[in-house]
């Protein structure tokens, strides 16, 4: 096989691993590209063409990166597999408002987050006011994120 068609496969590769992610392509290319090196230089006499061609490769190499981002970053977000800087609103998950007010019990330390139990549904919450112990009773505050706030309830 020429070692400029193990270069090109390898190019072609590396650009596919930006648009197929899961480094399988990724690294393939690269196997590609240090192949054509490896046969480049034993086909070659002079030590002079094989730095050219070494220079050539990282060159290529780095112009494949530079129209893989470029390309990226110019298509429209509903063609794209990158989500868009217009993250607005967005919130990834949201603490369960009927659970303030109601009591519970710690099922780990919370210092200060961990987690409770409240009517049966283990939640993520944050001490309001410190260290609470595993087995406490807890009464829900209010709520933050995903997590509620608790403090220290009465038994």
């Amino acid at each position: 096989m020429s070692p400029w068609l193990l270069l090109l496969l390898g190019l072609i590769l590396i650009f596919m691993e930006f648009y197929l992610p899961g480094t399988i392509l990724g690294i393939m290319g690269g196997i590609s590209l240090f192949a054509s090196i490896v046969l480049f230089t034993m086909q070659s006499n002079s030590i002079v063409a094989v730095v050219a061609y070494l220079i050539l490769v990282i060159f290529a190499f780095g112009v494949v990166l530079r129209l893989a981002l470029r390309t990226i970053r110019s298509r429209k977000a509903d063609r794209s597999i990158y989500s868009d800087d217009a993250q607005d609103g967005f919130q990834a998950s949201e603490y369960d408002h009927a659970a303030i007010g109601k009591s519970g019990v710690a099922v780990t330390d919370l210092k200060p987050g961990g987690y409770v139990l409240v009517e049966g549904k283990r939640m993520q919450a944050i001490s309001q006011a410190g260290y609470i112990t595993k087995g406490s009773p807890i009464v829900v505050v209010d709520g933050q994120e995903e997590s509620v706030i608790v403090k220290k309830g009465d038994l």
